[in-house]
Protein backbone atom coordinates (compact mmCIF):
# COMPACT_ATOMS: atom_id res chain seq x y z
CA UNK A 1 0.00 0.00 0.00
CA UNK A 2 1.49 3.37 -1.02
CA UNK A 3 1.49 6.04 1.73
CA UNK A 4 -0.59 8.70 -0.68
CA UNK A 5 -3.63 5.83 -0.32
CA UNK A 6 -3.36 6.59 3.23
CA UNK A 7 -3.07 10.46 3.25
CA UNK A 8 -5.21 11.33 0.35
CA UNK A 9 -8.06 10.07 2.71
CA UNK A 10 -7.02 12.20 5.96
CA UNK A 11 -6.36 15.33 3.72
CA UNK A 12 -10.02 14.89 2.64
CA UNK A 13 -11.25 14.36 6.37
CA UNK A 14 -9.01 17.47 7.45
CA UNK A 15 -10.60 19.83 4.52
CA UNK A 16 -14.13 18.81 5.65
CA UNK A 17 -14.03 19.42 9.08
CA UNK A 18 -12.55 22.75 8.43
CA UNK A 19 -15.17 23.59 5.99
CA UNK A 20 -18.05 22.90 8.83
CA UNK A 21 -16.37 24.49 11.40
CA UNK A 22 -16.31 27.93 9.14
CA UNK A 23 -19.90 27.33 8.07
CA UNK A 24 -22.38 30.32 9.28
CA UNK A 25 -25.56 27.88 8.37
CA UNK A 26 -26.86 27.76 11.66
CA UNK A 27 -27.83 31.09 11.88
CA UNK A 28 -30.46 32.81 10.24
CA UNK A 29 -29.44 35.17 7.10
CA UNK A 30 -33.26 35.97 6.88
CA UNK A 31 -33.83 37.24 10.04
CA UNK A 32 -31.77 40.12 12.37
CA UNK A 33 -32.04 41.46 15.89
CA UNK A 34 -30.59 43.98 17.87
CA UNK A 35 -29.56 44.05 21.53
CA UNK A 36 -28.00 45.87 23.55
CA UNK A 37 -25.90 44.93 26.76
CA UNK A 38 -22.79 45.20 28.35
CA UNK A 39 -19.55 43.53 27.83
CA UNK A 40 -18.49 40.49 29.91
CA UNK A 41 -15.53 39.83 27.46
CA UNK A 42 -14.24 39.86 23.89
CA UNK A 43 -12.18 36.91 22.22
CA UNK A 44 -10.45 39.24 19.78
CA UNK A 45 -8.95 36.00 18.42
CA UNK A 46 -8.72 33.79 15.18
CA UNK A 47 -10.02 31.62 13.69
CA UNK A 48 -13.29 33.59 14.80
CA UNK A 49 -13.79 36.50 17.34
CA UNK A 50 -16.69 36.42 19.76
CA UNK A 51 -18.72 38.75 22.35
CA UNK A 52 -19.72 37.81 25.54
CA UNK A 53 -22.57 40.19 26.65
CA UNK A 54 -25.69 40.37 29.67
CA UNK A 55 -28.37 41.91 28.26
CA UNK A 56 -31.28 43.31 30.17
CA UNK A 57 -34.76 42.45 28.44
CA UNK A 58 -38.05 44.37 29.31
CA UNK A 59 -38.75 42.76 32.95
CA UNK A 60 -35.28 43.20 34.25
CA UNK A 61 -34.13 39.65 33.38
CA UNK A 62 -30.65 39.88 32.25
CA UNK A 63 -29.40 37.13 29.75
CA UNK A 64 -26.01 36.41 28.47
CA UNK A 65 -26.11 36.41 24.45
CA UNK A 66 -22.59 35.22 22.31
CA UNK A 67 -22.18 37.06 19.60
CA UNK A 68 -19.84 35.47 16.93
CA UNK A 69 -17.77 37.70 14.67
CA UNK A 70 -14.96 37.05 11.80
CA UNK A 71 -11.24 35.97 13.47
CA UNK A 72 -9.05 38.67 14.78
CA UNK A 73 -7.10 39.18 11.30
CA UNK A 74 -9.76 40.06 9.21
CA UNK A 75 -11.35 42.46 12.04
CA UNK A 76 -8.08 44.12 12.06
CA UNK A 77 -7.86 44.37 8.64
CA UNK A 78 -11.24 46.83 8.79
CA UNK A 79 -9.64 49.02 11.57
CA UNK A 80 -10.48 47.39 14.79
CA UNK A 81 -8.29 47.50 17.68
CA UNK A 82 -8.10 45.26 20.81
CA UNK A 83 -9.53 48.22 23.08
CA UNK A 84 -12.60 49.08 20.98
CA UNK A 85 -14.08 46.89 23.10
CA UNK A 86 -13.55 45.49 26.78
CA UNK A 87 -15.55 44.43 29.79
CA UNK A 88 -17.90 47.22 31.04
CA UNK A 89 -18.69 48.55 28.03
CA UNK A 90 -22.58 49.20 26.33
CA UNK A 91 -22.84 48.07 22.92
CA UNK A 92 -25.44 47.97 20.74
CA UNK A 93 -25.23 44.93 18.44
CA UNK A 94 -27.29 44.24 14.78
CA UNK A 95 -27.13 40.23 13.64
CA UNK A 96 -28.81 37.06 12.16
CA UNK A 97 -29.74 34.92 15.48
CA UNK A 98 -28.89 31.26 15.73
CA UNK A 99 -31.62 29.28 14.47
CA UNK A 100 -32.42 27.23 17.69
CA UNK A 101 -31.08 29.86 19.65
CA UNK A 102 -31.55 33.62 19.74
CA UNK A 103 -28.78 34.03 22.38
CA UNK A 104 -26.71 33.41 19.88
CA UNK A 105 -25.96 35.38 16.68
CA UNK A 106 -23.67 36.40 14.15
CA UNK A 107 -22.22 40.33 13.94
CA UNK A 108 -23.83 42.47 11.54
CA UNK A 109 -22.99 45.42 12.93
CA UNK A 110 -21.78 46.67 16.01
CA UNK A 111 -22.13 50.58 17.93
CA UNK A 112 -19.21 50.62 20.24
CA UNK A 113 -18.92 52.45 23.32
CA UNK A 114 -16.93 55.24 22.07
CA UNK A 115 -19.58 55.71 19.28
CA UNK A 116 -17.79 53.77 16.41
CA UNK A 117 -19.47 52.10 14.17
CA UNK A 118 -18.56 48.59 12.01
CA UNK A 119 -20.77 47.63 9.21
CA UNK A 120 -20.17 44.39 8.15
CA UNK A 121 -22.04 44.46 4.71
CA UNK A 122 -19.69 47.15 3.74
CA UNK A 123 -16.57 46.00 5.26
CA UNK A 124 -16.48 42.33 4.52
CA UNK A 125 -17.45 40.67 1.56
CA UNK A 126 -19.95 37.77 2.58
Amino acid sequence: MRISNLVLPLLLMVAASASAHHSTANFDKNRQQTITGTVKFFGFVNPHSFIDMTVTDATGKSELYKVFAPGKVLLMRYGWKPGDMKPGDTVTVLGNPDRDDAHFMYLLDVKFASGKNWTRSEQIPE
